[in-house]
């Protein structure tokens, strides 16, 4: 049986495909199958960041063009070989299932099912209320990735100063996310008001380029500096995350050296990715430096 002129099914990384010839991106000619094939390639480097984490797929069943939603909630009828984790959800009081990733099944079942974004928290499934690692997302109201990178700057200078070692990547979209790895043993709670206090430090030093303002009205063209993807229950994408842009994105770890405010993000785009990835790793580091959180 044929779709569209292509095929109706294949089978990739050994997970069933539907509809793999779907176009996804058509400016670039991408189609569904090329994202789940990337994300095989790629997984080796991907599913360490996804293992025992719960997740949110951002599912985009018509791709670039067309309409997304975000699904947390993965009841028992949902599709065969992905796990869950019941996690209750203060703001309704209902238990949602999330998605837990670290398979390859799992990954690939949910781009088959649309999800081009993996979005995961900073904890896992068995110490929901012990983070690993914080970010911060530094979102450019200007949509220009230099006010970003000149954020981020900033960013590591405080932390530097405070005995932080941070890691940036792009977002694969227009901003720049700084996390910092940790060792276990401060709650959710701790956490976000550490990177709360930060985010203040942040603006307070940048006050004409950062901003914590909530109300997007209210940012001024200034860089966002968001510690709430810190909060539990909130996600963000990984490394390694497709994203839903122009030419196909990959949010890529960088070297702070990388950070500068010529760098264009989307050069890092699942065509020429792999390239990339096999030639260096700035994140390399990243597991051995987990850190406690300083006193200030």
């Amino acid at each position: 049986m044929k779709n569209r002129g292509g095929r109706a099914e294949t089978t990739i990384g050994g997970v069933r495909v539907t509809h793999p010839d779907k176009l996804w991106w058509p400016d670039e000619k991408i189609t569904k199958g090329d994202i789940v094939s990337f994300y095989d390639r790629i997984s080796p480097l991907l599913l360490p960041w996804l293992r025992d984490r719960p997740l949110t797929a951002e599912r985009c069943p018509d791709g670039m063009n067309g309409p997304c939603f975000f699904q947390k909630n993965f009841p028992d009828s949902g599709p065969a070989g992905i796990p869950t984790v019941p996690i209750l959800a203060e703001s309704t009081g209902k238990i949602v299932h999330y998605a837990v990733g670290g398979a390859k099944k799992t990954l690939l079942t949910l781009v088959n099912f649309g999800c081009i974004a993996i979005h995961v928290m900073n904890c896992r499934k068995e110490s929901l209320d012990r983070p690993d690692w914080l970010a911060f997302d530094l979102d450019p109201s200007s949509g220009t990735f230099a006010d970003a990178a000149r954020a981020g700057l900033a960013l590591r200078k405080i932390l530097d100063g405070i005995g932080i070692r941070s890691f940036p990547k792009t977002s694969g979209s227009r901003g720049l996310h700084v996390f910092v790895p940790l060792a276990k043993g401060p709650s959710q709670d701790e956490v976000r008001a550490f990177a709360s206090r930060i985010g203040t430090r942040l603006a307070g030093a940048a006050p004409r380029l950062v901003t914590t303002e909530m109300s997007k009205a209210k940012r001024g063209g200034k860089v966002f500096a968001d510690a709430l993807r810190n909060a539990f229950g909130q996600t963000i994408v990984p490394p390694y995350s497709v994203r839903r842009r122009p030419k196909a994105p990959v949010s890529t770890p960088l070297d702070w050296s990388e950070v500068t405010p010529k760098l264009d993000p989307s050069v890092f785009h699942i065509r020429v990715f792999e390239k990339r990835a096999a030639s260096a790793d700035p994140w390399k580091a990243f597991a051995r430096s987990r850190q406690k959180l300083p006193k200030e």
